[in-house]
């Protein structure tokens, strides 16, 4: 029985210690530069040390951190395949042992990644090891999946994202113009990530996002963040009297975003430019529109009710305002004049300015 199994022992022996010979003949990587930390305008030095090389086919190739690009060769065998002069590969060879020594001088940010040392086995295969050149330099804010402007409605949640580029990382803050406070409190966030939960209209703005990891200058970039919400209108007078044949302003101030659509009624039918109306817009900041009718030469069917109304893609709203009658003239309003060029109207007006300034007098005398 152990006569029948020593020999195919024997031989399985045999071929595993053929094997390791075999394997042991092979070429290999005895050595690797170690992680190279290098300052713009620097050189570095990456060795590879082969074993075994023979004359299997060894070359140097670079990939980003990530190996989320394409690798670029930077050598075969003894030959560059860069045109750069800042490259430059010397080759040293004793016995069967080989040094490939790849040298980059004044070092810009791109040269930054994993440089791979390959010995080329066959069609299928490969032997690699590994240096990554890290190079200081100052931080860089990669282009935002927002544009810079980012807009959602009222309520909605929101996410301003930032991302740098910079050895060493960068840290990322954020903070809104004029140093206003934060929606999450604080005038200052630090993340990636800025998270905004139901949104309100006093958070729209402009935020800004600040990469520095104590390089050269910090990188700022700016997020405008819209919110888009209802018309709300507010009627600075609610009650605006006006004698017959003088002109008078009504107006209504709306805030909304998108921009609304202003219009004005007066039983029930909408008013238009032309004859006795004419109707302006005033835009200003923090989305608010003034809107204004001058009704010119007040008669008596001008009195009454007026509504103004705004809506948008959001939403509307309507306010009412009322306009009457009062016989001495508004003289509180700065477009006041009066209508006609007629006598009696001017000694109209002569006659009630007279009454209140003798009023007035009458009664700092008492």
């Amino acid at each position: 029985m152990w006569l029948r199994l020593s020999f195919p022992l024997i031989t399985l022996l045999s071929v595993v210690t053929l094997s390791s010979t075999q394997q042991a003949s092979g070429p290999s990587i005895v050595f690797i530069s170690p992680e190279q930390i290098k300052d713009i305008g620097e050189q570095v030095t990456l060795n590879c040390s082969i074993a075994n090389v023979k004359n299997y086919i060894v070359g140097w190739q670079k990939s980003n951190r990530d190996r989320t690009k394409e690798s670029n060769i930077i050598s075969l065998g003894t030959q560059l395949a860069v045109t750069e002069d800042r490259f430059q590969l010397n080759f040293t060879k004793e016995n069967n042992s080989a040094n490939y020594v790849l040298e980059i001088k004044d070092i810009v940010n791109t040269d930054a990644g994993l440089y791979e040392c390959q010995i080329l086995v066959n069609s299928t295969s490969k032997i690699t090891k590994t240096v990554e050149l890290q190079v200081r330099h100052p931080p860089i804010l990669l282009e935002n999946q927002h544009t810079n402007t980012l807009t959602k409605a009222e309520g909605e949640d929101a996410q301003l994202v930032c991302r740098a580029e910079g050895y060493p990382r960068p840290s990322i803050s954020w903070k809104r113009e004029y140093n206003a406070i934060l929606p999450i409190g604080g005038q200052t966030f630090a993340g990636n990530e800025l998270r905004l939960n139901a949104l309100r209209r006093e958070d729209r703005g402009t935020y800004y996002c600040t990469a520095d990891n104590g390089v050269g200058k910090p990188d700022t970039k700016t997020i405008t963040l819209e919110v888009e919400f209802a018309p709300v209108i507010s009627v600075p007078r609610p009650k605006v009297a006006q004698a017959l044949d003088y002109d008078i302003d009504v107006e209504c101030v709306v805030q909304a975003f998108p921009a609304p659509a202003i219009s004005w009624f007066r039983n029930d039918k909408q008013i238009h430019n032309g004859g006795a109306y004419s109707i302006s817009q005033t835009g200003s900041p923090d989305d608010v529109t003034t809107s204004v009718v001058k009704i010119h030469s007040i008669q008596s069917e001008h009195f009454g009710d007026y509504v103004c109304k705004a809506s948008n893609k959001v939403g509307q709203a309507e306010a009412r305002l009322n306009l009457f009658e009062q016989d001495v003239p508004n003289i509180n309003y700065s477009g006041l004049k009066w209508s006609n060029g007629g006598s009696s109207t001017k000694h109209v007006l002569v006659g009630h300015l007279f009454i209140i300034a003798l009023t007035l007098l009458l009664a700092t005398l008492l």
